[in-house]
């Protein structure tokens, strides 16, 4: 085994144990972010409105260690800078956003979901473009599309959080609407996180397929 080789093999794992390094942070975290200044009992509106908020942080923590985990384990090549970057920018965004949960006023949480949204789509995009440049992979172009996983949720997220900011900032939503709200990324963003699985897990049979022929027209 080359220098070459080593490296391609060695690096998925790294990616993975560093990836799941700093999302363990991030609920690290959020429990000393709630235990040191959230109130989280008797159950009420406000308290529901954290609990959402909470939630919805580690629906966000969870579907990007699924994300990025699975398209990391799918490469074997040498690394480039922006793997690295990749790896970083959402778990440090997540750490960010853990400072906003559980405050008095909640639209700017709603515009982080927002920005966090469209820091995930770019980020996702390019940690496609990466794997994309291993030649055997050209099936996972498919997690690309405007008409995937990305569609479904992530698209109208963005949207319905800069409007739930703005509205909440001049004082349209009622704390039923601020709760409700604030619940939303907990179901969309796991399902998010399935149907990203799904499509992957459809990449790489369409990889496996494509293997043999394109061993066979070499050998030609």
């Amino acid at each position: 085994m080359n220098l070459d080789d080593r490296i391609k093999i060695q690096f998925p794992v790294l990616i993975v144990t560093l990836l799941s390094v700093l999302i363990g942070l991030d609920f690290a975290d959020l429990v000393g972010t709630m235990r040191a200044r959230m109130t989280l009992w008797p159950l009420d509106i406000e308290t529901l409105r954290t609990w959402g908020q909470v939630f919805t942080m580690a629906s966000f923590c969870v579907s990007t260690w699924i994300t990025y985990a699975h398209l990391g384990i799918s490469r074997l090549r040498i690394p480039a800078f922006a793997d690295s970057m990749v790896v970083f920018l959402i778990p440090l965004m997540v750490l960010f956003g853990n400072s906003l949960v559980g405050q008095r006023e909640i639209w700017p949480w709603f515009c982080f979901a927002s920005a966090y949204l469209v820091v995930a789509v770019g980020a996702w995009q390019w940690q496609v473009r990466i794997v994309l440049a291993d030649n055997e992979l050209a099936s996972f172009a498919r997690l690309a599309s405007p008409f995937g996983p990305l569609l479904t949720f992530v698209y109208p997220g963005i949207v319905f959080y800069a409007v739930a900011g703005w509205a909440d900032s001049h004082g349209l939503f009622s704390p039923v609407a601020e709760a409700l709200a604030c619940m939303v990324g907990i179901p969309t963003a796991s399902l998010t996180a399935w149907l990203f699985v799904r499509e992957w897990r459809t990449a790489v049979a369409q990889a496996q397929v494509s293997e043999p022929q394109a061993a066979t027209v070499a050998a030609g």
